[in-house]
């Protein structure tokens, strides 16, 4: 019954090792646009912290904007894609070019960044502590604002990228366009056109989530293997419970 059940954990640890690979292969392997799971809820959340406290500062409230907000998913697309953290892009694109690119024509416009954090509240106390992002999120000029929260790999880690896009728009222009964006609210496929399906399916952080699960299955089953483990009797091994019973074995022994 023992070797049985050594041979199942021994089985076990076997394909628990084999998932491990397979898991760390699809993380390394992953694009490094993964999902836009986030993007609804963090950034709703962003812009409630955003409009909280430019209340409290007697400022005005901020609208969510479709076009600003696909220019912030825009923008976020360019920088997980091309592996780049700034304002400008490597080949001197700038953050406005994207606001203009879908048809925003605007007074003013800021931009703020964030990587590498883990929840909303996170990223605006830090804006916060900088002068110059808390200077776009308090600025009185701004009458718009959107949002994008991607989920993806930077220098090949997983990580959260928040853009944050501020506006205000010429006095008599609207929304009306050639561009069909939907409202902030009930994001459809025109905001994602280059997202695939399996990626709205399949998440990294899912991903990670699994194989931390499966280190610590792991981590059980071969200590469970090493608890019930006991090796094999040796050939001409001595064992001082047991009388000796052939002369190699007395011979080594009065040696």
């Amino acid at each position: 019954m023992t070797n049985l059940i050594k041979k199942f954990l021994l089985l076990f640890s076997i394909i628990s090792i084999a998932v491990k690979l397979t898991l760390m292969t699809a993380i390394f392997a992953y694009p490094n646009i993964i999902s836009n799971d986030n993007i609804s809820t963090n950034a709703q959340e962003i812009i409630t912290l955003t409009n909280q406290y430019r209340e409290q500062e007697g400022l005005n409230k901020l609208q969510s904007n479709a076009r600003l907000t696909q220019a912030a998913i825009n923008k976020a697309h360019d920088l997980l894609i091309n592996q780049y953290f700034s304002h400008t892009s490597p080949e001197g694109k700038k953050f406005s070019q994207w606001i203009k690119e879908v048809d925003y024509k605007y007074f003013y416009v800021g931009e703020n960044l964030a990587i590498d954090f883990t929840s909303s509240n996170e990223v605006f106390k830090a804006w916060l502590n900088s002068p110059t992002h808390k200077e776009n999120i308090i600025k009185p000029q701004y009458q718009e604002i959107g949002v994008a929260v991607i989920e993806g790999k930077y220098k090949n880690r997983p990580t959260l990228l928040v853009v944050q896009l501020f506006g205000s728009r010429i006095l008599g222009e609207n929304n009306s366009s050639t561009n069909n964006y939907q409202p902030f609210y009930g994001f459809t496929e025109n905001y994602f056109p280059t997202e695939k399906k399996w990626q709205k399916i399949v998440s990294l952080n899912n991903i990670e989530r699994l194989n931390k699960w499966n280190n610590y299955f792991l981590i059980i089953i071969l200590g469970l293997y090493l608890i019930t483990y006991t090796p094999a009797n040796k050939k001409n091994q001595i064992n001082i419970k047991q009388p000796i019973i052939n002369r190699y074995q007395a011979k080594i022994f009065r040696e």
